[in-house]
């Protein structure tokens, strides 16, 4: 099979650059024709392991400070696909450029399979490819978060499509009702691999990572972590990622006293090492579309606490048997299901063997193969 995904910037820190490398990876393992299509490049290399044999194409490349598109086109400006669109996709001259680009790219696309990962790049691909490709949508949010104008365009495009893929049984159920007509599954995210770094629960550390946006909640993290020190104040609490709220989190440290205590790690790429030195991972997103980062730390045999948000945790965490859920948003709830794991290393070791099952289940093998039967199925419908 010839496989081509379709992702906003595969050279930024993420979920989505993320589950999309992997797929790609565990593909072209399997001997399958595998190609990136990056909305934009400003880096030289991807901050995730990608396998040498998946072509990465940058449709438009800014690493010289001189925008470059992947074809060199130099003409005149497409603007017939302005009214085709929600308004905001054609204000910004750079949105504009690399929305021009990629529709010169997929109108060349030939007897493959396309994937978008994002609503911008299903809408485009909806309108430009040819429709006797496979078209898949991999929806990484839940149908809620679509409102007005965006929710009327994903209407008209997803009915175009193939099939909708989602991520959790709450977004399957979601999208099928409202589009009865059109193939919708669910195949979760997988772990780039089992083999990874584990826990040996020696530290006194709490580990998160995720981008420092407002969705994630950190400030709420932070905040809680602040009464958990009250009294344990041996234990630490290390928050990998970058993000637009770096400098209002350091400032929120600093005027709780915590700075030796709380530390921002900034982005990594041993996510997986940095997780295993852990004993605690806790996570205070206001929702979440899947967790991924929630499935890495099980995987590295941490026990979880987490906010009860919309969809991701619920469906990740077995509430009492591989970590704890506690009400959203609630710090005090967030800071004493922290607690209880510090103060109780029987259960926390408990947890850990438990989210190594959880783990399991998410492997390369099973969820790549789900992926492989689902592509098979819609080829042949052809």
């Amino acid at each position: 099979m010839k496989l081509t995904y379709l992702i906003y910037n595969a050279f930024g820190v993420g979920g989505t650059v993320r589950t999309v490398f992997n797929q790609a990876n565990a593909m072209v393992e399997r001997g399958h024709e595998v190609e990136i299509a990056t909305m934009l490049r400003y880096h030289d290399e991807p901050p995730f392991p990608l396998d040498s044999r998946v072509k990465m194409t940058a449709l438009v490349d800014n690493r010289s400070g001189s925008y470059v598109d992947w074809d060199e086109y130099d003409g005149p400006e497409d603007t017939s696909w302005h009214e085709l669109f929600p308004a905001g996709l054609s204000k910004n001259f750079d949105s504009r450029r690399r929305i021009g680009a990629m529709i010169r790219f997929l109108r060349g696309l030939e007897n493959q399979i396309v994937i978008g990962t994002r609503p911008t790049i299903n809408l485009i691909i909806a309108e430009f490819t040819d429709p006797s490709l496979v078209r898949v949508v991999q929806e990484h949010a839940g149908l809620s978060t679509h409102t007005g104008e965006w929710r009327e365009a994903i209407d008209a495009a997803y009915v175009k499509m193939d099939a909708v893929v989602c991520l959790t049984e709450a977004d399957r159920a979601a999208y099928a009702e409202a589009f009865p007509d059109v193939r919708v599954g669910r195949i979760p995210n997988a772990l780039h691999t089992l083999d990874v770094p584990r826990t040996d629960h020696s530290r006194p550390m709490v580990v998160s990572a995720g981008r420092l946006d407002g969705n994630k909640g950190i400030d709420k993290l932070i905040e809680a972590f602040g009464k958990v020190v009250e009294v344990h104040p041996d234990w630490t609490l290390r928050i990998h990622g970058d993000g637009p709220e770096m400098d209002a989190l350091r400032k929120a440290i600093r005027n709780r006293h915590l700075y030796n205590h709380v530390f921002l790690m900034g982005p990594t790429r041993t996510l997986d090492q940095e997780l295993a030195k852990g004993s605690i991972f806790a996570m205070s997103s206001k929702s979440e579309g899947f967790g991924m980062v929630l499935l890495e730390a099980m995987n590295c045999g941490l026990p979880v606490v987490s906010f009860n948000c919309p969809v991701g945790p619920r469906e990740l965490v077995s509430d009492g048997v591989d970590g704890l859920l506690v009400r959203e948003l609630d710090v005090t709830a967030l800071a004493e299901g922290i607690i209880r794991l510090i103060e109780d290393e029987k259960l926390r070791r408990g947890f850990s063997e438990a989210a190594l099952r959880k783990a399991a289940e998410y492997s390369p093998d099973v969820i790549t193969k789900a992926w492989e039967l689902l592509y098979e199925d819609l080829t042949a419908a052809k």
